[in-house]
């Protein structure tokens, strides 16, 4: 709890830490969360300074609104400027209007205007201006400030827009709401701080002025965090108890334990991604280095077919010449037998018995001889080629 302030949610419960308050978590979705003063705020001039951040996913959602309301916790709740009926007051709403980067805008109403029934709500903003938000990795420095010459709004040092017409009545209640989208946006609340201005004792004439001491603490309100008590009224301040030190949550140390049991399995969980890639590196080397191998393969098979073809062209051609040469030593051969016995008879009735039977039989020998000779020649020819085999 914090003193001054009252927090609800719906769908969850906003959870207060040490230097932060978390009204719409990083998940689930589609969760509500608000803050709201308990007292009025009495002074017409004054400087209030907002701290924020939002942090979620790249294309997450939702919306921040800064409330200067009549109604309050009561009438508003946790609404946001899409689905708030009547009000009366100032609402300043920061989220992602028109797909844009992020954008600011300053929404009045006198109580007459029902903004969730509004066609054209985007119509009614009195100032605006663009200003990216979300994952900043710091809080958005926002500042409000109304006085004698008007209203204007700042953010992180620079002015957003301002407004010489718009004039705030007292006794109104500040108040934050966020509402988060399906892919959710975390709306975190750092500080809220409100100061007001000397000037009040024009405004109040008939007011005695509080002591110097009184004074200077009514000038500065307090933080909204556990480290400093909300805004309270400037009797109440001297005798205001200091607010105790909160420890953190029993739902937050369950989250932490989450957390770290997660962090547990993303690591054991990332050993085991490292160690399947280095097997998947393994058998896709071992894939492409059969692949080279195959190729090799199917090259060899190529060459050998090749070879083959080359080796059966080569054997044609030289069994057809050793045929030729064959059938040439055959012709040779019956016609050396040929005319041999020829001859031999020409001699045998030439001769008549002058020739002896020894010079025949001589004759006979020879051409045995001769036969044999061109018989083993062919053989030894035969032989003595090149033997190719598959």
């Amino acid at each position: 709890m914090i003193r001054g302030w009252s927090h609800r949610g719906d769908g969850h419960v906003p959870q207060i830490l040490t230097d932060k308050i978390i009204l719409t978590p990083p998940y689930p979705g589609n969760k509500r969360g608000s803050l709201w003063t308990d007292v009025k705020v009495s002074q017409r001039e004054w400087v209030a300074d907002f701290e924020f951040r939002v942090t979620g996913p790249e294309h997450g959602g939702g919306n921040l609104q800064l409330w200067y309301a009549k109604e309050g916790r009561p009438g508003i709740g946790t609404s946001s400027v899409y689905t708030v009926e009547k009000f009366e007051g100032l609402v300043l709403v920061i989220d992602m209007h028109g797909g844009q980067a992020g954008s600011i805008r300053g929404f009045l109403n006198d109580g007459s205007t029902d903004f969730k029934n509004h066609h054209h709500l985007e119509s009614l903003a009195f100032g605006h201006c663009d200003y990216s938000y979300r994952n900043l990795g710091r809080p958005s420095k926002l500042q409000l400030k109304q006085d004698s010459s008007g209203f204007e709004v700042n953010v992180d040092g620079n002015l957003c827009f301002r407004s010489d017409k718009v004039l705030l009545p007292s006794d109104n209640y500040f108040g934050i709401t966020a509402a988060s989208s399906d892919t959710p946006d975390s709306f975190e609340i750092y500080k809220f701080v409100l100061s007001t201005t000397a000037t009040y004792a024009r405004e109040e004439p008939r007011r005695v002025p509080p002591p110097p001491a009184q004074q200077q603490q009514q000038e500065q309100q307090p933080d909204i965090s556990q480290d400093a008590p909300p805004p309270t009224p400037p009797e109440q301040i001297q005798n205001a108890p200091a607010p105790p030190q909160q420890q953190p949550s029993a739902d937050f140390i369950a989250l932490q334990g989450q957390l770290t049991a997660a962090s547990a399995s993303l690591t054991s969980l990332s050993s085991t991604v490292i160690s399947r890639l280095d097997t998947l590196s393994a058998l896709v080397a071992t894939a492409e280095r059969q692949r080279v191998l195959d190729g090799r393969l199917t090259a060899l098979e190529i060459l050998l077919g090749e070879l083959k073809q080359t080796i059966a062209l080569a054997g044609k051609d030289t069994g057809g010449k050793f045929e030729e040469m064959h059938v040439k030593i055959g012709e040779r051969h019956d016609a050396l037998l040929e005319g041999l016995q020829e001859r031999v008879g020409n001699l045998l009735v030439a001769g008549g018995k002058k020739r002896s039977w020894g010079f025949l039989m001589l004759m006979v020998v020879l051409v045995q001889v001769g036969g044999l000779a061109g018989y083993w020649y062919y053989r030894k020819r035969k032989d003595g080629g090149v033997k190719k085999y598959l």
